[in-house]
């Protein structure tokens, strides 16, 4: 997986997704994935690789505030704004590696958002969690995220890992 670590939002989403982010539970900090699946660890060559911090240098540092809330049918979730940049890197990135693995599952289009709450059941709890979320924000633009650099993350029977830091650029 890449994604954008977003660990200054801990504070705001961090007791929701300890509870309700199955990620969470295993140590991966709020994040926006930008592409999912990438590769195996295995299939992570020193030129893939290079190419990765090549497509990441050529974007810019991403600034976002974080106050706007989603759904999805059973996820909670916080929409970075603006979100146009994010996406753009996404594309890029998933042009970039036309040979990565595909999901089984394939969505319309991407959609950046910081997952706080999965698999929820029924439109109660979902309404209940964003009531939840919307207590525990801060103001609409009071605070700004920014993410400097994508990781490429890796999940094993410890939990999440980062095994690449890609840096984006100035």
């Amino acid at each position: 997986m890449l994604a954008l670590l977003v660990p200054d939002a801990e504070p705001w989403v961090g007791e929701l997704r300890a509870r309700c982010d199955p990620s969470a539970k295993l140590g991966f900090a709020p994040h926006i994935t930008l592409v999912y699946p990438f590769f195996d660890s295995e299939d992570l060559s020193a030129s893939r690789l290079r190419r990765l911090d090549d497509v990441a240098a050529m974007y810019s540092a991403l600034t976002f505030d974080l106050d706007r809330i989603a759904t999805f049918p059973s996820t909670v979730w916080l929409a970075p704004e603006p979100s146009a940049p994010i996406a753009a890197l996404a594309a890029a990135l998933e042009a970039a590696f036309p040979e990565r693995p595909r999901a089984t599952r394939e969505f319309d289009h991407y959609v950046p958002h910081l997952s706080v709450a999965r698999n929820l059941r029924g439109e109660d709890a979902v309404a209940e969690m964003t009531l939840q979320l919307a207590s525990r924000l801060p103001l609409p633009g009071t605070v700004s995220y920014a993410c400097r650099e994508l990781h490429v993350m890796r999940r094993d029977g410890q939990g999440w890992h980062s095994l690449h830091v890609a840096p984006l650029g100035s």
